[in-house]
């Protein structure tokens, strides 16, 4: 059964998580408005789940926010967002109002 209340879109962009012990990159593979799913290299082993910060680059701006890791599997993670900014809910807006839902956005 679907736990999700927000609908997930498909968006390609650059992200980095930083968290207590290690900073990551990787590509999101959809983001809903209350998270997203991060493709991360394989093997990358992240311990903490809490306190952790999240940028999102889209090419014109850069938004830096908490989430939580809410779960940890072979191809990724899937965050939780929190403590939303103004810039955050208008980077998030774009992202799922664009038109082009297929179209990878990194630059």
């Amino acid at each position: 059964m679907e736990k999700r209340w927000n609908e997930r879109k498909h968006v390609q962009i650059n992200a980095m998580i930083n968290s207590s012990e290690t900073l990551i990159s990787g590509k999101t593979h959809n983001i809903s408005m209350g998270g997203m799913y991060l493709k991360i290299a394989p093997g990358i082993n992240i311990r903490s789940r809490h306190a952790i910060s999240v940028s999102l680059s889209d090419g014109d701006d850069t938004v830096t926010f908490q989430s939580t890791i809410i779960r940890i599997d072979e191809d990724g993670l899937a965050l939780k967002f929190s403590n939303y900014s103004p810039e955050m809910l208008s980077l998030l807006r774009r992202l799922l109002d664009d038109e082009a839902d297929t179209q990878t956005r990194l630059h």
